[in-house]
């Protein structure tokens, strides 16, 4: 592989589902229990269904900050993120596979994620994977788009490079590995639970690949 860049998707491949779940699924739900005086579970099945109305090609799929003002909830959004932020976790091999792309003078490390850019602070810091990335780039709250192809020809002439010479990781069919490919950029999908054919069980295999 000629590869100069490698990006990083960030909820899934890099942190798990667990702080966004816990303040999408678990807190705006309380919230909107509370607000409405609905049964916690009744709740969680009305906000899903608002979520998937929605739909996750729309930037407000992301945006914290429009459901409390459409939902009327009472508190902030920086409130709700901060009661989660124990709840980040980063996977167990992430560090050791990060620590050795970063040493290698080779690759430039970038994260690009459609995580709004107040969760990927958070999951960044929380997580100790603030010094490994070159650039962050939020495509929703920096870009105002979802991470479609043209976020990721952008992403190339950000970068200066090819598309050929840039290598994406991450978990989401769409986002990380049909989107990318159609525009020319490396792909490898993540698929930590079901082991799909070509996917990568963890990023250890990535290093593998690599070296």
């Amino acid at each position: 592989m000629s590869i100069r860049v490698i990006s990083f998707d960030l909820d899934g491949t890099l942190v798990d589902h667990n702080f966004a779940d816990s303040v999408w699924h678990e807190g705006m739900a309380e919230l909107y229990a509370r607000r409405y005086n609905l049964d916690l579970n009744e709740a969680k099945e009305k906000l899903l269904s608002l979520y998937q109305e929605v739909g996750e090609n729309s930037l407000l799929w992301y945006d914290l900050g429009y459901w409390f003002k459409r939902l009327d909830l009472p508190g902030s959004p920086r409130d709700l993120l901060e009661r989660f932020r124990n709840r980040v976790n980063v996977f167990p091999e992430v560090h050791e596979v990060l620590k050795s792309l970063k040493k290698n003078s080779a690759f430039k490390l970038v994260l690009f994620s459609n995580a709004a850019r107040e969760f990927m602070e958070i999951e960044l810091k929380e997580g100790k994977l603030e010094g490994y990335f070159s650039l962050t780039i939020s495509c929703v709250s920096d870009w105002g788009r979802v991470k479609d192809e043209s976020a990721y020809k952008k992403l190339c002439s950000l970068l200066g490079i090819p598309a050929k010479e840039i290598l994406h990781v991450g978990d989401n069919e769409l986002f990380d590995f049909l989107y990318p490919k159609a525009v020319g950029i490396k792909t490898i999908l993540v698929d930590r639970q079901n082991g799909r054919v070509g996917a990568v069980k963890n990023l250890k295999e990535l290093l593998e690949i690599l070296y």
